[in-house]
């Protein structure tokens, strides 16, 4: 497929169904009903000019549809250091715009989770608000010593946040977890409650949540119409990353660099790569939305057992703090 064929591709998915392609095509370009058929049947080409306008009007990058004819596996964009607040929300500004690039359909994510994607935390939840409060503790030069109850999110970034998960709701979802996915978020919760900066309440407050986001998985997997998956791996090291598909063929992929950091990459050999190492893991791994009720019963009960110890353990602190 040659770039003229994906840029039109990709314009095609900002079009009504209902309306006449060919039509909105003459529309956006300012040209005739016919030319604009020649041009969507291969027999004219686009200019660079053309093709900067459908770009811009069906919101998609043209960059990336170039790089995916070059065989440079160097070639990525990494994202900016975070140090702060504003190079958080940033970064989920980077984040969005990146997502955004992948279209609006025939979208699949495959998710390699050495913690839980941070997309399951986007919402209003406290313990959406104490990940962003770990991460710029562990990412700050200099943390302040401040006690999460007195953390609070700006505006801004819970609005991207929230654009954010608007568009991942869209895409097939594939995750693979092993049996320390979850444990990151718990020993942050028991760490920071350890370390005074937690109140008890509120450390169960955030167990509460993690049951809560627990049992919103489950019932994503019992939904036949939910096009998503966890695959449970018991030997596979996670890594946090991943890599996108269009209409099943890969089109980008994020390797991580730091805890949050990663670079994004869409040339060919480089997503030919990604692809069989994902596929080559997702064999040796159980589907859990194709397993039988008890082994799916027994992976969630796993996981739930594990914040009931949480919440146990942080309960016979207290009971033992003479």
């Amino acid at each position: 497929m040659d770039i003229q064929e994906l840029v039109l591709l990709r314009f095609r998915e900002s079009v009504n169904p209902k309306q006449s392609f060919t039509q909105q095509l003459a529309s956006v370009l300012d040209i005739s009903y016919d030319a604009a058929y020649r041009r969507q049947t291969g027999n004219a080409k686009l200019t660079v000019e053309e093709a900067m306008q459908l770009a811009l009007a069906g919101q998609f990058s043209l960059d990336n549809l170039i790089t995916l004819n070059a065989p440079l596996t160097a070639l990525g964009t990494a994202t900016a250091p975070i140090n702060s607040m504003d190079d958080m929300e940033r970064y989920f500004k980077t984040m969005y715009d990146n997502l955004s690039k992948l279209g609006k359909s025939k979208v699949k994510l495959v998710y390699s989770a050495k913690d839980i994607p941070v997309f399951h935390h986007f919402n209003d939840s406290a313990l959406c608000r104490f990940k962003v409060f770990v991460w710029l503790h562990m990412l700050e030069p200099e943390p302040a010593a401040m006690p999460f109850e007195k953390f609070f999110l700006p505006l801004d970034i819970k609005t991207t946040m929230a654009a954010v998960k608007d568009i991942t709701n869209r895409f097939e979802h594939v995750e693979i977890w092993n049996d320390t996915t979850i444990s990151s978020s718990l020993r942050q919760i028991h760490y920071f409650y350890s370390a005074g900066l937690l109140q008890l309440e509120t450390a169960l407050e955030l167990c509460k949540d993690l049951h809560v986001l627990v049992a919103s998985l489950k019932l994503k997997l019992d939904d036949e119409n939910q096009a998503y998956d966890i695959y449970h791996h018991e030997l596979l090291i996670m890594t946090n990353n991943s890599i996108a598909f269009k209409d099943d063929k890969p089109v980008a992929t994020f390797i991580t660099t730091t805890m949050l950091g990663y670079i994004q990459f869409n040339a060919p050999d480089m997503l030919a790569r990604m692809e069989h190492f994902n596929k080559h893991q997702l064999r040796q791994a159980t589907s859990i939305k194709g397993s039988n009720s008890k082994d799916r019963a027994l992976f969630f009960n796993k996981l739930t057992q594990k914040i009931n110890a949480l919440e146990t353990a942080l309960k016979g602190i207290t009971l033992l703090d003479f």
